[in-house]
């Protein structure tokens, strides 16, 4: 593995779990049983769903990244088949998808991130480009959990 694929593997890590406060994993950890399902007044989306969606894109991409590329949107193993019904089990979920990205990773040979894989939207991409935007994605969505974490449990302001 090289110099190159050890920095995207840390960075996805990094984002996934490895910062206590601002990864994806630290922020569903803190969400309560009662709060997995609920919705604020006018939302659309409740931190399942969201948890969804963030292992929907892990799969999606090594799909894309390592597999045969054909996973879409539309598939039901993206929503991961009731792995998400608890904060906890999605979070094993989450984990065994993240996992197989790393291994994925971890496989390529010198100037492995070079290669072209499809993306979800149609056309192509370096697998460099592709880890990134894995990256930015549990990013993202750590914060949306974050915000609407903090609704459901009424914290959401900052104590300074």
């Amino acid at each position: 593995m090289d110099d190159r694929t050890r920095s995207a593997i840390a960075r996805l890590d990094e984002a996934f779990e490895g910062d206590a406060t601002h990864s994806l994993i630290a922020n569903l950890a803190t969400v309560r049983g009662e709060d997995w399902t609920w919705l604020p007044a006018g939302g659309g989306r409740t931190l399942r769903d969201l948890a969804e969606h963030a292992g929907g894109a892990k799969l999606m991409y090594g799909n894309r990244m390592f597999g045969d590329g054909e996973l879409t949107y539309g598939d039901p193993s993206l929503r991961g088949g009731g792995a998400a019904a608890s904060p906890e089990a999605a979070i094993t979920w989450l984990r065994a998808a993240h996992a197989a990205l790393r291994e994925g990773l971890e496989a390529l040979g010198e100037g492995g991130l070079d290669a072209e894989r499809p993306v979800p939207w149609g056309g192509s991409a370096r697998l460099e480009a592709m880890a990134g935007q894995l990256v930015r994605h549990d990013l993202y969505h750590a914060g949306e959990i974050n915000h609407l974490r903090a609704l459901a449990q009424g914290s959401d302001a900052w104590e300074w």
